[in-house]
């Protein structure tokens, strides 16, 4: 199997992968649903919704009344998701759906979340347009979007970093698999629609050595991933960073992570 893919050989996160990077930001991700609980939304609808790990925290905080949907390409990812929903209180349906070709088939919402979809999607703007035309009166959709150049960790020399980030960057870029540095066209996409009022914003997520259980897995995963991926030469330069600084002890020099969303309510 390709490093490129997930278990079911498609170009997609593993569901570990989603479950360690989900527990690291479990405080975050928890104070953001409360925002969209807030909406009182009678039907929310998740476009790629994977393992459903944001739509279980949705449903600890919607009303019981409320209807959930989620869709993805990935079917193994939805029987992980059906089975998370079991004990629900709000119905809930998963189902295969490829968003782009086949937009028409959506069902209206109040809610719609588009969380780091976009790199699949080859005609972001379409895709947007559609959605607007599936919102109920009132509704809005909601556009998470991480970007791969605004992932730092440090302190790092100069060289260091800059050897590192461009052989990651030539190396993803090349493998033509999925857009890892999408950030600027969804941006461009979101200000550029119909949408009639739009705010869009930006979010740090962000950890400082000595760090907490919960990140430390999908901190290390995520330097798994980058490593794979690099020269030998960066891939060296990487060891040797974590070999100081990622030390799970009291005598280890300070370090920190952070990364950076694009946040955006269209309406």
């Amino acid at each position: 199997m390709s490093h490129w893919q997930n278990e079911c050989g498609r170009p997609l996160s593993s569901d570990s992968w989603l479950e360690a990077h989900h527990q690291a930001k479990l405080p975050e991700r928890k104070n953001f649903v409360k925002l969209i609980a807030e909406r009182a939304p009678r039907r929310v609808v998740d476009l790629g919704c994977g393992p459903g790990l944001w739509l279980e925290l949705c449903a600890d905080v919607l009303r019981k009344d409320c209807e959930i949907f989620g869709f993805d390409s990935d079917e193994r990812a939805l029987e992980t998701a059906r089975d998370r929903a079991r004990d629900w209180a709000q119905s809930n349906r998963f189902e295969t759906l490829d968003v782009e070709a086949k937009s028409n088939e959506m069902p209206e919402a109040d809610v719609f979340l588009a969380f780091n979809v976009f790199p699949y999607v080859s005609d972001p703007i379409s895709l947007l347009e559609n959605i607007r035309s599936k919102l109920r009166p009132g509704g809005c959709l909601i556009v998470r979007q991480y970007d791969g150049a605004l992932l730092r960790m440090g302190p790092m020399s100069d060289q260091d970093r800059k050897l590192i980030d461009k052989s990651l960057m030539d190396s993803v870029i090349g493998s033509g698999q999925f857009k890892h540095y999408d950030l600027d066209r969804v941006f461009h996409t979101i200000a550029s629609s119909s949408y009639p009022s739009k705010s869009i914003d930006f979010e740090v997520y962000q950890r400082v050595a000595p760090y907490p259980p919960e990140f430390r897995n999908y901190f290390f995963n995520t330097m798994q991933w980058t490593r794979k991926y690099l020269s030998d030469e960066a891939k060296d330069r990487l060891d040797r960073w974590l070999e100081v600084r990622a030390k799970d002890a009291p005598t280890s020099p300070p370090s920190y992570f952070m990364e950076v969303d694009l946040v955006a309510w269209l309406s």
